[in-house]
C-alpha cells in the first residue's frame, strides 16, 4: 500500500511535467528585433482559400488555427535536382507566398534551423525582393539553391534517400524581411513563419 501512494504522486509529476514540456515546444520566443527590424507575427494575415482544397504543402490551410495563418505564408513547389558530386546533392526549389490580406513589400529572407528528411542544412539568405500577393500564389522568380551535404557513403545514402518515402518534411524557420502597410501607414517589420511541411523528394525522379 505505502509503494502505491509512492508511485501516484511520482506518476502526477512526471505527467505535469510532460505537458509542460509540451506547451513550452509549441510556444517559441522571437527577440523584439532582428537586423533592425521589429519582430512582429501578426503583421500579416493569409487569406483563405474557398473550398477545401490544400495548397502547395500538401497541407490543408482549412485545418489550421487562426493563430497559425502566418506560417501558411511559405511554402515550397516542386524541387529539382540540380547537382550530385561526392561532397553531396544540390537541388532547386521554387519558394510559393500565399496571398495576403494587406499590402506590403519583402526586402528579404533569412532561414534559420532548416532541417530536411532529417538533415540539417544551411540556406543562404534569400536577397531578392518582392511585393506580396494579394489575389493569388506568387511563385518567386529566384528558387532557393539547397545543398545537403554527404560526407561519406554517398552511393549508399543516395540509394537510401531514391527508395525511401515520395516526400521530405521540412522544419525550421524563415524570417521575412519587409515593409507592411496598415492603412496609410508602413511598417518596417520582421515575420518569423515556423516551417512544418513537406516537399517531393527529387531522387525519386531521377
Amino acid at each position: 500500500m505505502k509503494r502505491t501512494r509512492v508511485l501516484i504522486p511520482i506518476l502526477l509529476v512526471s505527467l505535469l511535467l510532460s505537458a509542460g514540456a509540451g506547451v513550452r515546444s509549441q510556444t517559441r520566443v522571437y527577440p523584439d528585433k532582428i537586423r533592425d527590424y521589429k519582430v512582429e507575427r501578426t503583421v500579416v494575415e493569409v487569406k483563405r482559400p474557398a473550398g477545401n482544397s490544400a495548397n502547395n504543402n500538401g497541407k490543408d490551410p482549412q485545418t489550421a488555427g487562426d493563430d497559425a495563418t502566418v506560417d501558411q505564408l511559405i511554402s515550397f513547389g516542386r524541387p529539382t535536382l540540380a547537382r550530385v558530386t561526392p561532397l553531396g546533392i544540390t537541388f532547386e526549389v521554387p519558394m510559393v507566398v500565399a496571398p495576403v490580406k494587406q499590402s506590403g513589400k519583402v526586402d528579404f529572407l533569412v532561414f534559420e534551423d532548416i532541417e530536411i528528411n532529417g538533415r540539417s542544412v544551411n540556406i543562404a539568405d534569400y536577397e531578392h525582393s518582392f511585393s506580396l500577393p494579394n489575389s493569388k500564389p506568387l511563385t518567386l522568380n529566384e528558387p532557393l539553391r539547397i545543398h545537403i551535404y554527404l560526407p561519406s557513403a554517398l552511393l549508399a545514402a543516395i540509394g537510401e534517400w531514391t527508395d525511401s518515402q515520395d516526400t521530405w518534411p521540412v522544419t525550421g524557420r524563415v524570417y521575412v524581411f519587409g515593409k507592411f502597410k496598415k492603412s496609410i501607414f508602413s511598417f518596417k517589420r520582421c515575420v518569423p513563419v515556423e516551417l512544418d511541411l513537406t516537399m517531393r523528394n527529387p531522387l525519386k525522379e531521377k
